[in-house]
């Protein structure tokens, strides 16, 4: 996938009641396989779960003739086991003929706006942004002329949209859609969802981006408080909202709000990659410089020391990142008053010129 999604897409399995024209001996048959295969999905067993669709398909067509909605529920969910596989060649023309069945049969509006917003998802992982962007857009009409666009599926189309929008830069209409869909959420209670916290995050950094960070911290704050409950913290998308939230905190002179967050990541880091690395270097003496801007030299002091000792391991004693950290040590040396420990670290750091921007 050449495109990064920027938020999980729900993609739904949609479920249909059967025509009352088959026997229930069959009906009892192509149950089963659908509720196997889907139980197969579940657990990654692919392979298994394709060969019960495609048998659940087959008795179905028999049944119940080619052009049945229970066929089109069917094609769909094989549709969503090949793109779960990245097998979008495979998945798109199940799709369309899911759609081509439904929007035939009256009353089906839903499930043909659920089927275009699965057909929106495939293509935004195909990097086809402009057919995906004229499915949800299709989906959303169909939503607002059924009276559903208050829903919670019409909330998962709006994020899909969004999503795109965001992607393009075109934030403006992105915030209004990423809006819209929470306030759905908030009002059917689903704001612990994944995609709920996906939007929160998004939405903060379109906030961030415009400098309207006093918009940006009760998004991230609440999103981290969702993933923190959900024990899902070590996600990347939640580990950048910890370090921007952090970063505004710390901007704003706000030192104790910004220390929680810059210590859970220095925690989580070390976990991830060990004790020796750069991004454990690199977390330690940014925790460090708060520290020290809080005058806090006693506790910014070893976790410049962890800092300097994995960038010299890592770099080598002349490199430009471990002669700034040496310069910054020799500053709280000199705050603390020890004149004689910081004028060696001086004398080190300035054996070459210094240009980075790290800290």
């Amino acid at each position: 996938m050449s495109l990064k999604k920027l938020a999980p897409v729900v993609i739904c399995v949609l479920i249909f009641f059967l025509s009352s024209f088959s026997t229930p001996a069959d009906q009892a048959d192509w149950n089963k396989d659908m509720a196997t295969a889907a139980a197969a999905r579940q657990r990654g067993e692919y392979s298994v779960a394709e060969t019960l669709y495609k048998h659940a398909i087959q008795m179905q067509k028999e049944a119940l003739g080619a052009d049945d909605a229970g066929v089109a529920a069917s094609l769909n969910n094989l549709a969503v086991l090949y793109q779960d596989q990245a097998l979008y060649s495979k998945a798109e023309p199940l799709y369309m003929s899911s759609l081509e069945i439904w929007v035939k049969i009256p009353g089906q509006e839903s499930q043909v706006a659920q089927c275009l917003n699965n057909l929106a998802a495939l293509h935004h992982d195909q990097n086809m942004d402009a057919a995906a962007e004229k499915d949800y857009k299709g989906a959303l009409a169909i939503w607002q002329v059924t009276g559903k666009a208050e829903s919670v599926e019409a909330a998962a189309t709006l994020i899909g949209l969004a999503d795109i929008l965001h992607s393009q830069q075109k934030d403006a209409d992105a915030q209004a859609l990423y809006s819209r869909a929470l306030a759905i959420w908030e009002a059917n209670g689903n704001m612990g969802s994944t995609e709920a916290v996906s939007a929160l995050l998004n939405l903060g950094d379109i906030y961030h981006a415009a400098k309207r960070d006093a918009e940006a911290k009760p998004l991230y704050s609440r999103a981290l408080e969702t993933r923190e409950s959900t024990g899902k913290m070590d996600a990347p998308e939640t580990l950048a909202a910890m370090g921007k939230l952090a970063e505004i905190y710390s901007a704003e002179g706000n030192y104790d709000a910004a220390e929680p967050y810059f210590a859970k990541l220095l925690e989580i880091k070390e976990r991830e990659f060990g004790p020796d690395n750069l991004e454990v270097a690199n977390h330690a003496s940014r925790l460090a410089l708060l520290y020290y801007c809080e005058g806090k030299y006693t506790a910014a002091e070893p976790l410049y020391l962890k800092a300097l000792q994995i960038r010299q391991m890592n770099l080598g004693p002349k490199d430009p990142v471990v002669l700034q950290t040496m310069q910054f040590y020799a500053a709280l040396l000199r705050q603390e008053g020890r004149k004689n420990e910081a004028r060696k670290f001086e004398v080190r750091s300035s054996s070459i010129e210094v240009t980075t921007d790290s800290f």
